[in-house]
């Protein structure tokens, strides 16, 4: 039943996506800016509530989130801050903030508002194009970087999102799909040969060369969002079937992306990888080894927006969906426990051979 009634939302889904709309003119609604969100709990297999893991992801509980505000909704990248703040951004530039109180299912401290500038701004069909699609963050600056799709641009935001500083229109992103554009981003714990940060930007959908199956990513040694900063080309091969939508560092340094699927047979599903970014080099194709999927009868949506933190000695994965601010689609905050790799804990455990004895220096004549 549970799948049935997920191939139906699917076929609605994808009616809502491929379907022209003709717009009728009329009064606008009413414009609503309350500031509350409200959090359903949700389990992560309605067919069987005590399910409560897949590949290596651990469940730990999940919410649905709504809020009457006009503009909540749409959320495509997110980041976990301390003491529990969640900061997200919707693909139509609005931020959206809050403290997750975990254990009364409630959203402390709400706050929803639009970007103070973005791509078009003088533009009537502005928020079209401020189609924010991945963020990363500097804890040590509080600077945000966004990355918009159509308009195929990297900005730089100062702290708590107050005012622009920087953009940039990067020349390579130009020839990018217009939906296909900058849908993940990483900020690099090293140094770029300019000695500021390096960074990563993932399109979705940008073929890599003649590769099939590869998809063009960027690298910067440097801001992207500075004008004079040329990136490097490399490849990024998804798992097949599957397109990009965000990614996360871990704690151990290696990068974890989340990627999603959408057919009117099988409805969305999603993907979780994990990748060794040491392996990453211009103009080379670069994958990750899936450990988790989300897909019917689990409880899942367009999943677009990942986040990790640390919890003790766990590793916390945090996955949230786009609803496309679509009725029949929903916003979703789940939270994961990152399980071990048993294969790497079973090497770890074996005992280790005894090296063969060998003549030593000493042995050589002299």
């Amino acid at each position: 039943m549970a799948s049935a009634v997920n191939r139906i939302i699917a076929t609605l889904s994808l009616i809502f996506f491929l379907v022209p709309v003709t717009y009728v003119r009329g009064p606008a609604p009413d414009k609503n800016d309350s500031q509350y969100i409200h959090l359903e709990n949700v389990s992560l297999d309605s067919t069987s509530p005590t399910r409560s893991r897949t590949g290596r992801l651990e469940y730990v509980r999940g919410w649905i989130l709504d809020s009457e505000n006009t503009d909540f909704g749409g959320i495509s990248s997110m980041l976990a801050l301390p003491d529990n703040r969640f900061v997200m951004l919707s693909d139509s530039g609005v931020v959206i903030a809050f403290t997750l109180m975990e254990q009364e299912g409630k959203a402390a401290r709400p706050y929803i508002a639009p970007l103070p500038e973005g791509p078009a701004a003088d533009n009537q069909f502005a928020k079209k194009n401020w189609d924010a699609e991945s963020m990363v963050y500097n804890p040590d600056t509080g600077q945000y970087w966004v990355g918009y799709e159509r308009a195929h641009s990297i900005w730089r935001y100062g702290p708590s999102f107050a005012r622009k500083e920087a953009s940039h229109k990067v020349g390579m992103m130009q020839k990018w799909p217009s939906n296909g554009g900058a849908e993940a981003m990483l900020r690099l714990e090293e140094q770029g040969e300019d000695g500021g940060d390096r960074f990563l930007v993932f399109s979705e959908s940008a073929q890599y060369g003649k590769v099939k199956g590869a998809y063009q990513a960027l690298i910067f040694d440097g801001d992207p969002a500075r004008e004079d900063m040329e990136p490097k080309l490399f490849g990024y091969r998804p798992p097949k079937g599957y397109l990009i939508t965000d990614a996360a560092l871990l704690p151990d340094g290696r990068a974890l992306l989340l990627h999603r699927r959408f057919t009117p047979l099988d409805g969305v599903s999603a993907i979780v990888s994990i990748g060794d970014l040491s392996q990453i080099a211009p103009g080379e194709i670069w994958s990750a080894e899936p450990i988790a999927s989300l897909k019917s009868p689990l409880t899942v949506d367009n999943m677009e927006a990942l986040a990790v933190t640390e919890e003790g000695n766990d590793t916390i994965i945090w996955i949230a969906s786009d609803d496309n601010f679509n009725v029949v689609q929903q916003s979703l905050l789940m939270k994961f426990r990152l399980l071990p790799d048993e294969q790497e804990e079973r090497a770890a455990k074996a005992p280790k051979a005894k090296a063969e004895a060998r003549p030593g220096f000493s042995s050589i004549p002299n």
